[in-house]
């Protein structure tokens, strides 16, 4: 119970925290970080033997540097007046490539492997790594509820917002980057942005580069890495479903001043974020218990794959342009 109070404590204060005691070992960490980078070393026509299709769904398979573009509702509002909000949003490009996997049994969006002979064994290790991260991540929600002091009915819904079948694990790799590039061309790493699923976990290699938002002083902090370790930051349905208790996450990878990098440039970046999420059936409510007469409800019933299709409306190059 300890723990899980504690947890609650730096989760409501911050929207993020390390957690250790995890019981997933460093060889794992190291040994998923170093498939993910096998996978980014295969030459493109390789990789693109497993493309993610156009649009949005299925959110699955290989995106090359550039395809996808992150954002915040702030960065759409910002640019409402542009005759095409996904062009403006798109005049700088996010410097990274991605592959995304999801649960074998998922009945909405299915898997988009690499043939065998490609890179053997990969989807058996992928598939583990999201059977071993969806576990955890059930784990970690469990411990929320002690935290909460929820009552059995109330830990049952909490229960609902995380579904074994519909989270995603997503593979990234952030190229290096020479001094003269980021001096000639306008590039973002990862731009500050929210996640739309319950909570997100998340391993980063020894070079680090993660930075997330403190609530109160609004500065970004920088997540240094840290053997056997990882992040947990808040998604926006767990926000949602406790009226603002829990705030969702502000993060980035961010790319620091031409003044301040070294002539050999900034060094490539890999890691592994897995996204908790319900079912995309599911509507997410605010538990009645955060909700009094003096903070009223701040959010509507919403179903998540809908919330999903509106947040992520121009996520890929081409859609809606």
């Amino acid at each position: 119970m300890a723990a899980g109070q504690a947890l609650v404590r730096a989760l409501h204060t911050l929207g993020f925290v390390k957690v250790t005691g995890h019981g997933i070992e460093k060889h794992e960490i190291e040994t998923a970080l170093a498939w993910t980078k096998r996978l980014f070393d295969l030459p493109y026509e390789d990789k693109m033997k497993a493309p993610h299709p156009p649009g949005n769904m299925p959110h699955r398979g290989y995106s090359g540097i550039g395809r996808e573009k992150v954002y915040s509702p702030t960065d759409v509002e910002a640019n409402a007046a542009a005759g095409n909000i996904a062009q403006k949003l798109r005049k700088i490009s996010d410097f990274k490539e991605s592959y995304e996997i999801g649960s074998e049994d998922d009945p909405v969006q299915q898997n988009i492997w690499l043939p065998d002979d490609i890179l053997p064994d990969f989807k058996r290790r992928m598939t583990d790594l999201y059977k071993r991260l969806s576990g955890v991540s059930e784990v970690l929600l469990q411990a929320i509820g002690v935290g909460l002091g929820l009552s059995d009915e109330e830990r049952t819904a909490l229960d609902r917002l995380i579904s074994d079948r519909h989270c995603q694990l997503r593979l990234l790799h952030y190229p290096s980057i020479s001094k003269e590039k980021l001096q000639n061309d306008l590039i973002a790493r990862l731009p500050p942005h929210t996640d739309w699923g319950t909570f997100t976990i998340l391993f980063q290699d020894g070079g680090g580069g993660l930075e997330l938002k403190r609530p109160r002083s609004q500065e970004f902090l920088h997540a240094e890495p840290e053997d056997e370790t990882f992040i947990l930051n808040i998604g926006d349905m767990l926000q949602r479903f406790t009226n603002d208790y829990f705030v969702s996450a502000i993060h980035r990878v961010s790319v620091p001043n031409v003044d301040e990098v070294p002539e050999t440039g900034i060094p490539a970046r890999y890691s592994i974020p897995f996204f908790t999420c319900p079912d995309f059936t599911h509507v997410v409510e605010t538990l009645p218990r955060f909700v009094t007469n003096g903070n009223h409800s701040k959010y509507e019933p919403v179903r998540f794959d809908e919330y999903g299709s509106i947040v992520s409306k121009y996520q890929y190059a081409g859609d809606d342009m």
